[in-house]
């Protein structure tokens, strides 16, 4: 599946990759287990297999999108997991597929769910998003410095991001750049929020 869309959505080799490695390092910084590890892994190749479903016209187009060119792209979450659905294999992952362009203002998309309303791993998958679009070179603009991507990451937390999920991030970042091996500190007693209210809260939306 995610060579099938990096054939159909060339702009964007290995961010699929990327984003998986860096949720992982997110997940562990925030203290996750190993399942809830792989989970991450499989959610970040997964999130934009939804892709798919967009026409070449609008993947392809060589700047911004008009508004209903945005409103198809805005799709793909959903269309994404009716790929998936058929697989029968994932669960957690599903909400990281459906929900990673939800905001924490609630002003995302496709449901416009708040702050601990949104799946630990689309708030996760968010992050990673963000900061590999930011530091890769695309068809309008080219990449941001890695400090210049931290610090447009962090001013986007509490807004759109989970500021919790960006400090891992930079705590994730800082130790690949120093190249440490010693288990990192989670980020506060409370790093994960109660994902089973989280399933609660959000299964209905899988089970049509």
């Amino acid at each position: 599946l995610v060579a099938a869309v990096e054939v159909k959505d060339r702009e964007t080799q290995g961010h699929k990759r990327r984003v998986a490695q860096l949720c992982v390092q997110i997940g562990r910084q925030l203290g996750m287990s190993a399942t809830e590890l792989r989970v991450l892994a499989r959610t970040g190749l997964l999130h934009d297999v939804g892709k798919l479903g967009i026409p070449d016209a609008i993947l392809e187009k060589q700047g911004p999108l008009n508004e209903s060119e945005s409103a198809v792209m805005r799709t793909h979450p959903e269309i994404g997991v009716t790929i998936l659905k058929r697989g029968g294999h994932f669960k957690r992952e599903l909400l990281g597929v459906l929900y990673h362009h939800e905001r924490m203002d609630g002003s995302g998309y496709p449901h416009g769910l708040l702050a601990d309303g949104i799946p630990i791993e689309a708030r996760i998958v968010a992050v990673a998003d963000t900061y590999d679009v930011l530091t890769t070179d695309r068809p309008y603009r080219l990449a941001r410095g890695g400090r210049e991507a931290r610090r447009v990451v962090e001013d986007e937390a509490g807004t759109h991001l989970d500021p919790r999920v960006v400090v891992a991030l930079m705590r994730a970042l800082e130790r690949r750049e120093t190249g440490s091996s010693r288990p990192g500190s989670t980020v506060g007693p409370r790093a994960l929020p109660r994902r089973a209210a989280d399933k609660r809260r959000c299964a209905h939306h899988l089970t049509a």
